[in-house]
């Protein structure tokens, strides 16, 4: 709410400097943003999370805590973001399951790591199966998937928890090869235009 709330004020301050016509125009826009972010602030996100995400996340991922020497390092309604300080895994209520796990080294920090990763690099053909879009709107369904995530990750995920070295070299080759396989899929199917065409 701070940040928006500091948008707020940056966009009522540049108006102060605009013609009296478009302070007419845009003011009262403004305003109600205004009255919007009061009555937003006012509500208190339920504990758990939203539909339980929290409290489910923290129990299916204990193992990370208890195992491996993770702590939660950021926590919102929706998602949360665990750190070993080499290491992150950040959950996410979300209908896209590659958005709803992602993982990778904390530096650099732009490079991340998805379950098909994971599932591509140890064979497992379940990265071919996923689904294209989550089901989330009750807590068994947040609480099936999330269970699925901290299961592939007990299966898999040891060397990338502790980080063994080269592992994220591994992740990133077959992360590449992955991608390849989609393309010349796309491209079979005549979804994917080939090169120089």
């Amino acid at each position: 709410m701070r940040g928006e709330r500091e948008l707020l004020a940056k966009l009522q301050e540049i108006l102060r400097s605009k013609s009296a016509e478009a302070q007419l125009k845009y003011a009262p826009l403004l305003n109600t943003g205004g009255e919007i972010l009061r009555i937003v602030e006012g509500v208190q996100p339920p504990s758990d999370g939203h539909l339980g995400f929290l409290r489910i996340v923290r129990e299916c991922f204990r193992f990370l805590q208890t195992d491996y020497d993770f702590s939660i390092a950021d926590e919102q309604p929706t998602s949360i973001r665990f750190s070993s300080g080499a290491v992150y895994v950040k959950l996410e209520h979300s209908r896209d399951p590659w958005l709803s796990c992602l993982f990778g080294p904390e530096l650099p920090k732009k490079k991340h790591f998805s379950m098909y990763d994971l599932l591509f690099l140890n064979r497992d053909e379940r990265y071919r199966t996923l689904p294209e879009k989550l089901a989330m709107n009750s807590e068994s369904e947040v609480e099936t998937w999330f269970k699925f995530l901290a299961d592939l990750f007990r299966q898999y995920g040891h060397e990338v928890l502790s980080n063994e070295p080269g592992v994220f070299e591994r992740l990133a080759k077959a992360q590449a090869e992955r991608d390849e396989e989609y393309k010349q899929e796309m491209e079979r199917l005549g979804g994917w235009p080939k090169p120089g065409a």
